[in-house]
């Protein structure tokens, strides 16, 4: 028996990975069954006779970078940022409104108490 290199898990990892992200892709796997999917494209790569494997490998390598597999990953999810951003910026404004209308309030309540107390100043009989 061979030898196994870092290079041939790491090779082996990679296209399982591809895989996953193509075939769970293609027929919409859900994302909790997908690490099953990994664990069964592993171990039919890995238990295929090494020297019929190292062809099914190749091929696979070469398929998946033929086939763009960079072009199924998933883009960033911009509208979720978008929507975020909007919702703190909604935030922001009413803690802002709330803080003026606070304000204002503090100020009616001074100018009440300013003009109660010119009152009692003119009221005084001397």
């Amino acid at each position: 028996m061979q030898e196994i290199s870092m290079l041939d898990l790491a090779t082996v990892s990679a296209v399982v990975a591809a895989l996953v992200t193509v075939v769970g892709n293609a027929f919409g796997i859900q994302k909790q069954y997908r690490a099953l999917l990994a664990i069964g494209f592993a171990g039919i790569l890995w238990f295929i006779p090494r020297e019929f494997g190292e062809q099914v490998l190749m091929a696979l390598i070469i398929g998946l970078m033929a086939s763009g597999v960079y072009s199924q990953v998933k883009p960033r999810d911009n509208q979720n940022e978008l929507l975020r951003m909007q919702l703190r910026e909604e935030a922001r404004e009413e803690q802002e409104a709330e803080q003026l209308r606070i304000r204002r309030e503090e100020e009616q309540r001074q100018r009440r108490e300013n003009q109660a107390n010119q009152i009692q100043r003119d009221d005084t009989p001397y």
